[in-house]
């Protein structure tokens, strides 16, 4: 006999995980600092090196988790990169992103950096993410599929002022 979970107490899928087996694109680089799965990043100052995405520089996609992710852990206990740790930048595909409020598919999200969080209305600090859409509903504090569909040359961010 096979248990079957209970899907209202299970979570969606992990952060920072591909959310699907559609058509993905993710390239190697490596960490430039310390920071946590699923944030989205802009180019290093070094030849594949990426950092967490500030407002001013150029999106290039999700940080992908790892299994052996061994910086120093968030304040909310998340694990995070070491600085020039190897990993994935998915710029094409679904990865389960953390929802903040108003998050309904179909919408662009906005990135929050201080919370981690993928929201979907614009408001002050948060970073517009296009190229990318939420790929379900969500409650905050779930994770929430976000797919992904990066066009080079895109420009850069601006964050809510």
């Amino acid at each position: 006999m096979a248990l079957i979970p209970n899907a209202t107490t299970m979570q969606r899928g992990v952060v920072g995980t591909w959310a699907n087996m559609e058509e993905d694109n993710a390239r190697t680089m490596f960490a430039a600092s310390e920071f946590a799965a699923a944030v989205p990043l802009m180019k290093g100052t070094s030849e594949m090196q990426a950092a967490p995405l500030t407002t001013g520089n150029r999106f290039i996609g999700i940080a992908l988790r790892t299994v052996d992710m061994q910086g120093a852990p968030t304040t909310d206990g998340e694990a995070t990169f070491k600085a020039d740790d190897l990993f994935g930048v998915a710029d094409m595909g679904t990865v389960f992103v953390l929802a903040g409020t108003d998050v309904t598919e179909g919408a662009v999200p906005f990135y929050d950096p201080a919370t981690r969080k993928y929201h979907g209305a614009s408001d002050t600090g948060r970073l517009p993410l296009n190229g990318c859409e939420f790929d379900e509903d969500a409650a905050d504090g779930a994770p929430v599929a976000l797919r992904i569909r990066l066009v080079p040359g895109s420009a850069p961010v601006t964050a809510a002022e």
